[in-house]
Formats: C-alpha cells, structure tokens, sequence
C-alpha cells in the first residue's frame, strides 16, 4: 500500500470536494429561481379570485390547475430520466418556469390556466433530473447532497411570497412580470458558471445506461409499496399544499387587513422555516434516519395544526406557530426523497418524482375542495382541523413501512 503525506491527503480532499461543492451550490440556487417561480402566485389567491369572481368550484380547479402539471409532469420526467439522463432540464426546465411570473399581465381565465399549466410543466421537468443530480454530487452522502438541493427550493419557496407581494403592492397584477428578465438573467448564469450545460446525473456512480430498465425493473417489483409510500407521503403534504392559500385569505380579511407584502413575509416566516429545518437537515442529519423522521414530525405538528385552527387563537400565537410547522412537516422533507431513492435505487429519478412531485399534487388536490370551502365561507383556518386526520394517517401509515435503512447504505 501506498501512504501518501497528510497533506497530499488533505488536497485531494479538498480537490474533490470542489468538485462537487460549486455544481451543486449553482444547482440548488437555480432550484431556488424555479420555486420563487413556482410561489410567485402565493400572496395573490385573494387578488385573482376578486378579479375574475371565481365560484367555490372555480377557486378549486384554479388550486388544482396551479399544482397539478407540476406534479404531473414530475412523474413524466423522473420516468423518461431514469430510462436516459436529460441534463439539459437542468436549465431548459427554469427557463420555461418564468412563465409563471407573466400571469398577471392578461386578464382572461384561459390564459391564466395555460400560463399555469406550461409553467407547471416547466417547474416539474426540472426537479427529477436535478434531485438525482443532486443526490450523486456528495460522494456518499445521497441525503446530505439532497437537502442542501431542497434547501435551495425552499428558500425559493420563501422568497416567491416576499418578491410577489412586493411588486404587486407597487404595480398591481401585471408588475409580477418585473421579475422575468432578473430570473432569466440568473438561470442562464448559474448554467454557466455551475456547468449545468454539461453537468450529467450519471456523474457519480449512475448505473450502467448500456441496458435501459423498464417501469417494473424501476419498481423492483414494490409496485403495491411505491402506491402505499406515495399515499403516505400526499397525506403529510396536505398542510403543505393549502399553507400559502389559507394565508392569504386569511390575512386579506378584514379582521386582519394585511396588504401583499405583508402577506407575503407571513409566508416566508412558514417556508424559511422550512429552510432552516432543512439546513439542519444537511449538517445534523443522522444516515437511516429517514424513517423516523417520516413517523414522528407529522406528530409533532398536530398541535400547530390545532392552535391555528382554534377561532380565538392570538395573531401573535397564530404567526408564531409557523415556525415549528415549517420546520417539522416542510423542512424534514428530504427524509422521504432519501427513502424512496434507497428502494428504488434503478428509478431514482421516478422515485424522486412521486416524492418530491406527484405526491405534491395529489396533497393538492385532497386540500382543493376542503380550502376553496372553508375560504369561501370566511373561515378559512377551520380547514387546519380537517387535515388533522391526513396527518395521524400519515404517520400510522409510515410506522408500517420497512425498517430503518442501514447507515452504510443510506449514504450511497
């Protein structure tokens, strides 16, 4: 065996970490414009809804329409990217994703939906690609590498909120499309200084391309388990997928009176504590962990879920419950990304999209009917008890999954 000088050692080790660190820092901060993008329309619900008077049965198309292509569409790439890797989604997928900040510019319901459902698709065609991307820079280290990924998303997620309220309070509807050409600007810098031009999914240890696997060879014959984990997962996404709307119509009431920006930053105090839970999750978290995080953090979110619910709830107790929300059902996301690539490893990118994208929209969907009501009849917190159930059915259902993925593995 050859030695080498301590030194040596410790140069190659930062070689090679630089070789990862500055794609994946580009990589997580394009995923960070694509869901600013995506959460462009959180502080405006209200605002669309007067403006084109939508019935309670137009309010739910419109919640589905915004999430539903994204979901979608996430499945139809991670399945096309785990038959062939497509980098280019890498940044044609951001570029497509802009769409969503143009629609306030034209005042037809048509064009509304169709500006959502092309950007949408834009939004999810990034994500497979990138959360495998992602998942294979750190070597041996797949979770770390995806929370550092999801980070990026969720401080996108924050700042959507901020930047929509901000030019809207200023300009109207139509000054959201302001942030168009600082976006575009940004993407295409990111692909050029990150590499995402060349930067391929199969980088580090992808599986052998010479035999493309079928949907069932993807599945590893789980096809029963991956409809089960899909289930558990859209459950605890419920809150997630209703947070920005309840919001909004919430605090556009007349017993709250809060203006766009206002809004927004109440958002952002949800979603950069989201943030903060997945940072944590980048630096603390415990490999074959993923399980328990999965059982115990819808638990431990019941109670916000209830104080927010609760009509006499002080103003200050109802922001201030955001936090631990944010931090314990979004923030340990990564958790289940991790879990479903770990046993789908031949369909990472399929597993990634019902995780990190179908799932999204089938908890979409389930909290559609239930906000649209409870929105149009002036209550719109009462909707936090109903989702109660979602998440102790979340975690009994994740209690029941296979056991704890074994450390070593885990960071593969």
């Amino acid at each position: 065996m050859r030695w080498l000088p301590l030194h040596d050692s410790l140069d190659e080790s930062a070689h090679q970490r630089r070789d990862w660190l500055k794609p994946l820092i580009c990589l997580s901060l394009t995923h960070t414009l694509v869901d600013t993008c995506a959460l462009s329309i959180a502080p405006l619900w209200k605002q669309i809804d007067d403006l084109f008077a939508f019935s309670q049965m137009g309010l739910m198309l419109l919640m589905v329409v915004q999430s539903m292509p994204t979901s979608i569409s996430q499945v139809v790439f991670g399945y096309i990217r785990d038959r062939r890797p497509t980098p280019q989604w890498l940044w044609i997928g951001p570029l497509v994703a802009v769409l969503l900040t143009t629609i306030g510019l034209f005042h037809n319901p048509a064009v509304l939906f169709a500006l959502l459902i092309i950007g949408g698709i834009g939004v999810g065609a990034f994500h497979p690609e990138a959360a495998v991307t992602a998942a294979r820079l750190v070597p041996g280290q797949r979770a770390r590498g995806i929370s550092v990924f999801m980070f990026g998303g969720s401080l996108g997620l924050a700042l959507g909120p901020v930047l929509s309220g901000l030019v809207t309070d200023q300009w109207g509807l139509p000054g959201l499309a302001v942030l168009a050409v600082p976006v575009l600007i940004c993407v295409m810098t990111l692909r050029r200084i990150g590499g995402l031009q060349h930067i391929h999914g199969a980088k580090s240890s992808e599986p052998d391309q010479s035999a493309v696997p079928t949907l069932r060879e993807m599945m590893a014959g789980r096809g029963h388990f991956a409809i089960f984990l899909l289930l558990i997962c859209s459950l605890r996404l419920v809150p997630n997928m209703a947070m920005d709307k309840i919001l909004n119509f919430t605090l556009s009431s007349e017993a709250w009176g809060f203006t766009g920006t206002q809004i927004g930053l109440t958002q952002a105090t949800f979603l950069v504590s989201a943030s903060v839970g997945m940072a944590l999750m980048a630096t603390l978290f415990r490999a074959g962990w993923e399980k328990r995080f999965m059982v115990v953090c819808p638990l431990l979110a019941i109670p916000f879920l209830m104080l927010m619910g609760w009509d006499g709830c002080p103003k200050w107790l109802f922001i201030g419950s955001l936090i631990p929300m944010g931090a314990t059902l979004w923030g340990t996301s990564p958790a289940m990304v991790s879990y479903a690539q770990h046993y789908f490893p031949k369909g990472a990118g399929t597993a990634s999209a019902l995780t990190m994208g179908l799932s999204w929209g089938i908890g979409g969907l389930i909290q559609a009917p239930i906000t649209s009501y409870f929105s149009k009849t002036g209550h719109a917190p009462l909707a936090f008890w109903a989702f109660v159930p979602c998440l102790l059915l979340s975690a009994i259902g994740a209690s029941m999954m296979p056991g704890e993925i074994p450390a070593n593995e885990s960071a593969q």
